[in-house]
Order: C-alpha cells, then structure tokens, then sequence
C-alpha cells in the first residue's frame, strides 16, 4: 500500500506547489473530478469550479437541485501525522466537494462516507465535523499547517453536535448522552436568571461551545498556525448538515465579503483545503484526516 502520509516537511515546504492536489511522499497527486452523473471519466486536475447562479444560494439545503449545475471534485484525504496528536491511521479516504456562487455569497457542498452519526459529545464520545480552509489573502498557499504568523487563514468548521442542537430546538447534553442520569437541581431552577449565570462558567464567560441556543451549525475561526484558533466575535457563515444512507452531506456558505481577509470575489481563484473529524474512531483537535491545498475557481458572472 502507498505511503499517504502528509509530512510537517511536506506541508511546508510543498504546500504551495501542490495546490492541486494531496502530497503523497512530496509528489503531488492531483484531485479528481467526476461529473455529475457519474457517466463520464474522472478529469486529473480540474479545480472545485464555483458555478455562477442567480438569486440565492442552497446554503441550507444539501438537496437542493440547484446542486446538479455543480460538477463533483474527488479530493484525497490522509491520516494527520504533521503534528500531535497525530491520526495513527485512515477511517475515510476522500470527500466530494462541489461550489456555487452568486456574487454575493459562496456555497460549498462537501460529502463524504461514515456510517456512524455521532452528534453528542460525552466520555470517550466525539462528535463528526468537516472544517474549510481559505488563506485571508489571495496568491501562493500558505502553510498547510493552518496558516503562519503574518500569514493568517480563515476556517468554517461545521459540527455535527451544534447541527443537533439547531435540529433539537435547543443544546443536547447530559440528559441526551444518558437518558436515566438523576441528577439534583441545576442553578436555573433555583436562582434569577443573572445569578443562575454565575454557575455556568463556560457561558459566562462567553465560550462558544456553552452556548444555549444556536443561530448556526458552523463556527467561524481565525488562525496563524498551530495553537493559535481564535473564535471570532462576529459570526457570518450558515450551513445545514445531515447524514443519508450512510453518507454525510454538509453545505456551508459564507458571504463573499468575508469577515477575515479579502473578499471571495467572482472571477477569482483561491487555494483551499478541508479536514474530516469521524467521532466514531475517536478524531478530535489534531486526529483528523486531511486534504492538501485544492484550487476554488469561482466563475465570472
């Protein structure tokens, strides 16, 4: 079997000239793309084309037929061993990408296989997820490795959890995870709002993770390299996901005037990448399989 390793070497040093495609043992490899009936040939090379369109985009609906004008890219994805915590070994091989545009917004369509819905987090239990990457500036990829100091790049993460949160009407937990749990009174029974507030550390303090309700199922990030996620204050991307016959099919759209970085403008291309978390082999942080840089081709109008 082939080494499909992506090496730190690799990331950073190839990073660039890879664009097109995952580096296997610092060669590149090119995506594939397959047309939408699934009839024609693969095409080696062909870039994520964000077709043109009027009106608004299916941001929300994974389903929508407005997805047929939009040709299918196959993009490798391999074990993450750059840095620990490293991913020991594959449980999915390559997602399915596809973009549309009108403009004013960019949608992408990503799929991929997983037979497993995980959507609570527990003990030992760990939620399925897809994140995009865009460098905040147009021209060479930057390292793969979420960016690097001066070099920041932007990161829409879409969760399976905040999905079932948004799904549920409200956050999943305890009760959830474990139905029969007997617990005592929680500080909301007892106190006014603002005290009962107090207790909850995570909310009081503003973690996006803590949050009650939830407008979307996608967190909006900034990042120059390991370690350094920041959540931003201003959250500006949609998304709707949901898993069909063992298949995940996850839409996420952000405006064209992005909160981080230039704008997504028509006419453009841009580098961009992708990771997939499976709950179900425990991925979390950096255990989670990867794709190199690909190039988003966003049609004139």
């Amino acid at each position: 079997m082939a080494d499909t390793r992506i090496t730190r070497k690799d990331a950073l040093l190839y990073g660039g000239a890879a664009a097109g495609g995952l580096v296997v043992g610092g060669a590149a490899v090119a995506a594939v793309a397959v047309s939408v009936d699934n009839k024609k040939p693969p095409v080696e090379g062909a870039p994520i084309v964000a077709r043109y369109v009027e009106g608004d985009l299916p941001s929300m609906d994974p389903g929508a037929d407005a997805w047929k004008r939009a040709e299918r890219t196959y993009v490798a994805l391999a074990p993450q061993q750059i840095a620990q915590p490293f991913l020991d070994k594959a449980g999915v091989t390559s997602l399915d990408a596809r973009a549309l545009h009108n403009g004013s917004e960019v949608a992408l369509l990503i799929e991929w296989d997983d037979d497993a819905v995980d959507d609570l987090d527990g003990i030992r239990r760990y939620h399925d997820a897809v994140a995009v990457q865009l460098p905040a500036k147009s021209g060479a990829p930057p390292a793969l490795t979420m960016g690097a100091p001066g070099v920041p790049v932007h990161i829409l993460q879409w969760r399976a959890t905040w999905q079932r949160d948004i799904d549920s009407g409200g956050k999943t937990g305890v009760d959830q995870i474990y139905p029969a749990v007997v617990h005592d009174v929680m500080p909301d029974d007892v106190l006014p709002p603002d005290t009962a507030q107090l207790y909850w550390v995570g909310r009081e303090a503003g973690n996006p993770l803590s949050l009650v309700t939830r407008s979307t199922p996608v967190e909006e990030v900034v990042a120059e390299g390991f370690g350094s996620v920041t959540h931003l204050s201003r959250q500006t991307v949609v998304g709707h996901g949901n898993n069909e016959d063992g298949r995940w099919h996850v839409v996420i759209g952000v405006p064209s005037k992005r909160t981080v970085g230039e704008p997504l403008a028509p006419g453009t291309s841009w580098p961009v990448a992708f990771a997939v978390w499976l709950g179900s082999e425990e991925n979390r942080g950096g255990r989670k399989h990867i794709a190199n840089w690909q190039t988003l081709v966003l049609e004139s109008k």
